[in-house]
């Protein structure tokens, strides 16, 4: 099926410094979903990853951006190579680009850099039960990690969300063979 007017008129593209600046608001926007959801609604007016949290991202080519030709950026991804793997520190599009594959071909984009630079797994954090999360991902491919699978770093990250506020019991690692992401 040929894409849509709106479809088409998105590229996804590595992330210019000036792409940064608009990255909090789209996480703002795309947080406002967790409204729906009365124990987790707060994340809609939690704190989000600053404009210099994503700078060394940026320029280490790990981070993509869905720009839209009216629009402008209206989703982006931000990574970090990490040993062998990709992690995935945070997706974000905004709600009135939601449901139309830039999440999909934000992942898409990533997993391709992961198959460039042989790098064996990607890798993310993310909450179980929230439909737009782990079934999303699973969906695409990801598989969950057991929690007694867990390497040392992702650990760290999980216990570094549950500081933050996240509910421990509530998230779980993901991971994923590039190579099975075709793109």
């Amino acid at each position: 099926m040929p894409p849509s007017d709106s479809q088409s008129r998105v590229a996804v593209l590595l992330a210019t410094q000036e792409d940064g600046v608009r990255f909090a608001a789209l996480e703002r926007a795309s947080g406002e979903v967790f409204r729906q959801l009365d124990d987790l609604a707060w994340i809609a007016d939690d704190d989000v990853m600053e404009e210099a949290d994503h700078r060394p991202h940026i320029l280490a080519g790990t981070v993509w951006v869905a720009r839209n030709e009216d629009a402008g950026v209206v989703g982006f991804l931000t990574a970090q190579e990490v040993g062998s793997a990709l992690h995935v520190w945070q997706m974000a599009v905004h709600p009135s680009h939601q449901r139309r594959g830039l999440g999909r071909a934000l992942l898409r984009a990533a997993a391709a850099h992961a198959r460039e630079a042989g790098l064996s797994t990607l890798t993310l954090t993310t909450f179980l039960d929230v439909p737009w999360n782990e079934p999303f991902y699973v969906g695409l491919g990801f598989t969950r990690f057991p929690d007694d699978a867990l390497d040392a770093r992702l650990r760290e990250v999980l216990e570094h969300e549950a500081r933050a506020g996240l509910p421990r019991e509530r998230r779980c690692a993901l991971w994923m063979d590039p190579r099975a992401m075709g793109g």
